[in-house]
């Protein structure tokens, strides 16, 4: 693997375990829904989380840091989206699970990501401009 697309393993893994997370989410959300109820947003729920679980698929069998990059932020907007709705339901504790299995962690891997992303891309403009 070269310098240029090398994402640190314990990113790759963490990508790995999100992907997995994500997915079995998407599952969840449609093997509890009710579509006939009004208002029930599971398959939208549902939906998302396959979405983004596609993402991550493609970002690391492809093993793209910016895929990865986009996939982490996806994650990290929808699980903050997650963590306020059940704060808002009164379950405290299963929002603060969120804290150090996903957010946190997803919030070093996109700002790792960005900071790998952006040096790419002075040294790409740098090595086009000699």
């Amino acid at each position: 693997m070269n310098k240029l697309n090398s994402i640190p393993r314990w990113i790759y893994y963490y990508g790995i375990f999100n992907a997995l997370a994500t997915l079995g989410f998407g599952i969840m959300f449609y093997i509890n829904s009710n579509p006939t109820i009004q208002n029930d947003l599971s398959w939208f729920a549902g939906g998302r989380n396959i979405a983004i679980f596609v993402v991550f698929l493609i970002a690391l069998l492809r093993r793209d840091k910016t895929l990865l990059f986009a996939g982490f932020v996806l994650r990290f907007v929808v699980d903050l989206g997650d963590m306020l709705n059940s704060y808002l339901a009164g379950e405290f504790f299963a929002g603060l699970t969120f804290l150090p299995l996903f957010t946190i962690p997803q919030a070093i891997c996109v700002w790792i990501l960005w900071k790998m992303i952006t040096r790419d891309d002075k040294e790409t403009a740098a090595s086009v401009s000699n």
